[in-house]
């Protein structure tokens, strides 16, 4: 019984490292910004934080957002492998290859998408709107993974086929609900660029997450 126990510990040790990076990149961006880091915790309730830092310069390559960014791959990465193991598509919670490809993939999904996010907006000389509307989406995704995290670790430890299950249902949630926040607080700026949002959703929100889905799944 007690190497069994010893097994168990010893396989989650990867998963203990990657949380506590993340965890410290967290308290760092906690130290370095605490009114920037605070407010973006409120994002739930309150868009005071876009009244504040969506004129600031730069506005996306700094360091508050790239670690913000670090964050979000993998914290997404460890959902998706919950996920992956909780409905019976990979072996088990203990995989680190697995979680190592996920990582590779949700990184890849992140940089092309800037890309392509890039090149339409030269293309249709919209670079200020792609500015704008990438600033919304990591502000917004950056607080969803300070809400998940906690859920996260809890769920990595506790072993509960229910608690994970309830785990994805609330991030999924909280995704849907940060997507529709993103609209109802831009109504104005969306439907003025109506058509520029469209192309935005169709490729750069629904066609993406289709062709991971594919790949993870193959």
């Amino acid at each position: 019984m007690g190497e069994v126990i010893e097994r168990i510990f010893i396989s989650k040790d990867w998963i203990t490292i990657i949380l506590l990076m993340v965890i410290t990149l967290l308290i760092f961006n906690k130290i370095r910004h605490p009114l920037k880091f605070n407010k973006l915790q409120t994002l739930l309730y309150s868009s005071n934080y876009f009244g504040g830092y969506s004129k600031s310069t730069p506005l996306l390559v700094n360091v508050f957002n790239i670690i913000f960014i670090i964050i979000f791959i993998v914290v997404i990465s460890l959902l998706l492998f919950v996920a992956l193991v909780k409905y019976g598509l990979a072996n088990d919670n203990t995989d680190i290859m697995l979680f190592f490809k996920i990582l590779i993939y949700v990184f890849s999904f992140v940089i092309v998408r800037f890309v392509i996010g890039f090149l339409l907006a030269v293309l249709f000389e919209k670079e200020k709107e792609q500015q704008y509307f990438t600033f919304l989406k990591l502000s917004y995704l950056s607080s969803f993974s300070i809400l998940i995290l906690p859920l996260l670790i809890v769920n990595f430890y506790i072993n509960s086929p229910l608690f994970s299950q309830l785990l994805l249902i609330i991030a999924v949630l909280l995704l849907f609900y940060f997507f529709v926040l993103q609209i109802k607080n831009n109504q104005k700026f969306i439907f003025s660029k109506i058509f520029y949002f469209i192309l935005y959703l169709c490729a750069l929100e629904i066609a993406p997450y289709m062709i991971v889905y594919k790949l993870l799944i193959v």
